[in-house]
């Protein structure tokens, strides 16, 4: 006698992450397809946010045009939190720290910008470094100005 139990779908939730609160059914219990599955909503989904409609791999290696990249999305102070959260979201693999621009002293930022400076955080086993090496580096360190 086996003791799995039987296919139960699951259930259809109510999902606002494709900006227009439609129903559909998750993968997998908890989780959102969110359209995933057709490529002309997906598509939609990330030109919402700005990013390209490319997946993205999972071990994306930080490069300067990605820098450039995540510079020109946070240009605009005003939508600094949505562009933000978007950028982590389509490149996982790229670390970002948030902190004050007294959180790092008097070190030399690898990018200043308007309102923020961009310092590149080192890959390492153990404390945090940071580095002004694109080839060493894994993350972002995004140092607000104090207003």
């Amino acid at each position: 006698m086996s003791t799995l139990e039987p296919d139960v779908p699951h259930a259809t939730k109510q999902c606002n992450c494709k900006g227009d609160g439609k129903l559909h059914r998750p993968q997998q219990a908890g989780t959102c397809q969110c359209g995933n599955d057709n490529p002309s909503t997906a598509k939609l989904k990330h030109n919402r946010c700005g990013c390209s409609d490319k997946a993205q791999q999972a071990d994306e290696a930080l490069s300067q045009s990605l820098i450039d990249t995540f510079i020109a999305k946070l240009a605009n102070q005003h939508d600094y939190q949505q562009q933000l959260a978007c950028f982590k979201k389509h490149h996982p693999s790229i670390r970002i720290i948030e902190c004050s621009e007294d959180d790092m002293a008097e070190r030399e930022p690898f990018i200043s910008a308007s309102y923020f400076d961009l310092f590149l955080m080192a890959n390492g086993t153990s404390c945090a470094r940071l580095t002004n090496s694109v080839d060493l580096a894994i993350g972002l360190v995004v140092a607000l100005h104090e207003e």
